[in-house]
């Protein structure tokens, strides 16, 4: 029973330095990642508008959300949202016919997307582009067609 009644309290005693190291690991969009002034020229808004930050492949990527507003022939616009869900930026791509996001977790063709569906787009902090997936470096980068502000 003693033995119990301690690893009890040895448990008990881990789960901050657990929770702590967990907070560590998370990487901050203002603190941890650099963009490039390039970026923050075109986007200034980028920090607000960042949901996180991934390591992959030794390289730190940044999560940007939106949302489809407008389609034609192989142009998508898109809303950039922030925490709040609110538009902070319109951005128009032009996605080559055999490119692939997902909606929902469903594979799908840029031309299948409709209004509204949800889009993750991934930044790496070495460039200024915008990717499908962290570490999709050596995949094709979605060219923005259109800024609005």
């Amino acid at each position: 029973m003693k033995t119990r009644v301690q690893w009890t309290l040895v448990a008990l005693a881990a789960v901050p330095l657990v929770s702590a190291a967990a907070d560590e690991s998370k990487l901050s969009c203002l603190k941890d990642f650099t963009y490039s002034q390039d970026f923050l020229h075109r986007h200034p808004k980028a920090g607000a508008v960042c949901r996180e930050v991934v390591m992959k492949d030794g390289q730190k990527w940044a999560r940007f959300d939106a949302r489809v507003v407008g389609l034609k022939d192989n142009q998508v616009t898109v809303n950039f949202i922030d925490g709040a869900n609110q538009p902070v930026e319109t951005l128009t791509f032009t996605a080559p016919a055999d490119a692939r996001v997902l909606v929902n977790g469903q594979e799908m063709t840029y031309r299948a997307l409709g209004k509204g569906d949800p889009l993750s787009f991934w930044v790496p902090e070495s460039r200024a582009g915008f990717y499908a997936a962290p570490g999709a470096a050596k995949l094709t980068e979605i060219k923005v067609a259109r800024i609005e502000q």
